[in-house]
């Protein structure tokens, strides 16, 4: 079972990791993965210089262990620089949470949390870069379905009220210039 189902149907007592960083009363539309760094097939790359090594290069050579010596440096900097995101939809905003390489279906912190304004501006490719927050993500081609579902909803929402973040900034703006006319 893929990851987009295993979000979908989690059902049952216990809520999605994603719905602890909700406000009340709002519910989730689209749910996808995402990753922040490097295109996704950098790696592809360097396991065809590799092999490219070990076919070519004599295996006594120094030249060869230089090369997978680099390579493996190159894999182990591609691992560690990558960044997974979960990026939940729902009719007003768009939440964009950090998950880990081991779980990426599992998000752990709230990154940020902006307004639906704009389109997701989706390529037909393999892997298509968008961009949420300030931060590049590629998003794999079976899940721009979604976001291409979420572009076509933009214009077709209801408004919201305010949160209730906004509200007790605003309350509090308020209560310290109350206080300052004393």
């Amino acid at each position: 079972m893929g990851i987009a189902k295993r979000i979908a149907e989690r059902g049952g007592s216990r809520p999605h990791p994603v719905e602890k960083f909700l406000e009340p009363d709002e519910t989730v539309k689209w749910i996808l993965p995402a990753q922040g760094g490097l295109h996704p097939f950098t790696m592809l790359a360097f396991a065809i210089v590799v092999l490219l090594a070990v076919l070519v290069l004599d295996p006594r050579s120094w030249v060869m262990g230089v090369t997978i010596t680099v390579v493996v440096f190159a894999i182990v900097a591609v691992l560690t620089t990558a960044r997974y995101r979960v990026i939940a939809i729902t009719s007003d905003d768009v939440l964009l949470l950090r998950a880990r390489g081991w779980r990426p279906a599992k998000p752990v912190e709230l990154l940020d949390r902006s307004p639906r304004t704009a389109k997701f501006e989706v390529r037909s490719q393999f892997w298509s870069q968008i961009e949420v927050a300030g931060e590049k993500l590629w998003v794999h081609k079976r899940f721009q379905a979604k976001l291409e579902e979420a572009d076509s909803s933009l214009g077709r929402r209801t408004s919201k009220a305010a949160s209730s973040s906004v509200y007790r900034a605003n309350r509090a703006k308020k209560k310290i210039k109350n206080v300052r006319r004393k």
